[in-house]
């Protein structure tokens, strides 16, 4: 046995058999290049760690969604194997794209804001990373465009219904338009109408993607005109009620880098979310 300096060293005697077992890769695994224990690992519904803001998030932070590429890259790494093809139907600038790049994958994204595809064109530039195609148009229609069944993992963060669209009015710092652009630059959805937006291009999504394959959702609830909105729940049932699609967990993303905001001192209790949601689905006959 040798260390990471390539010196001979003796096998400690606690490692047993079994972690010896998981520490290898099985050639069983149809599903992604995880050893045993690295798949042990992410088996935790939690993602507490730390993300650096790199990769020119300065740049990529005029949307106001993004998601750090090397997040997205993790999430990959457990749903696909190198070399395969990642969908983002929802690409924004581009994090899910810089992270199948990161992690040796294919990938295409589609993007309503042609805005934000030049910033993520830009950033591929400045960082030497791959850079992959992006569909500019709905998601509804730019779908259509994608070979059925040829997608091995779609991974998107998708618009948090008015979230995007309501001015903030909490506190000095917040009261201005949310950095994010209205989605398909209609009208103040209901949550009645953003729900069907997201079905319909989910159910869209579902056959360009592989028999057993599966779909991650970045979903972030909120609180709005004095009352909590359990979004991810909404969703996760929007989504389960597409034939084929199968709800198989909720990752809960522990995003420390959130700045806390004094929100309702000293009158009521106002939450700050610190959290957002995967929905891991699967697609299944």
């Amino acid at each position: 046995m040798q260390n990471l300096f390539g010196e001979n060293i003796k096998e400690p005697k606690h490692i047993s058999k079994r972690t010896k077992k998981t520490a290898t890769y099985d050639k069983r695994n149809k599903l992604n290049d995880l050893t045993g224990a690295e798949w042990q690992f992410w088996t935790k519904t939690v993602i507490s760690k730390i993300y650096p803001s790199n990769l020119q998030h300065k740049l990529r932070s005029q949307h106001g969604g993004q998601k750090p590429p090397q997040l997205c890259a993790d999430l990959i790494k457990v749903f696909s194997k190198k070399g395969q093809l990642i969908l983002d139907p929802l690409a924004g600038v581009g994090g899910s794209l810089l992270g199948a790049a990161l992690c040796e994958r294919n990938a295409i994204g589609i993007e309503l804001n042609e805005k934000w595809v030049q910033i993520y064109n830009q950033v591929c530039q400045l960082e030497g990373l791959q850079q992959f195609p992006v569909l500019v148009g709905d998601a509804n229609e730019k779908l259509k465009e994608i070979a059925p069944v040829s997608v091995d993992f779609v991974i998107t963060d998708v618009p948090y219904w008015i979230m995007d669209q309501v001015t903030k009015t909490r506190s000095a710092a917040a009261a201005r338009e949310s950095k994010l652009s209205k989605f398909n630059d209609k009208n103040l959805q209901t949550k009645e109408e953003w729900l069907a937006e997201m079905k319909s291009i989910f159910e869209k999504t579902l056959p360009v993607l592989k028999d057993n394959a599966y779909m991650a959702v970045f979903i972030g609830d909120m609180y709005r005109g004095k009352e909590f909105h359990l979004l991810s729940g909404e969703l996760a049932h929007t989504i389960s009620s597409i034939p084929g699609f199968v709800l198989k967990s909720d990752i809960i993303w522990h995003d420390d880098s959130k700045m806390l905001h004094i929100y309702g001192y000293p009158f009521a209790y106002i939450p700050s979310l610190i959290h957002q949601h995967i929905l891991i689905f699967r697609k299944e006959k």
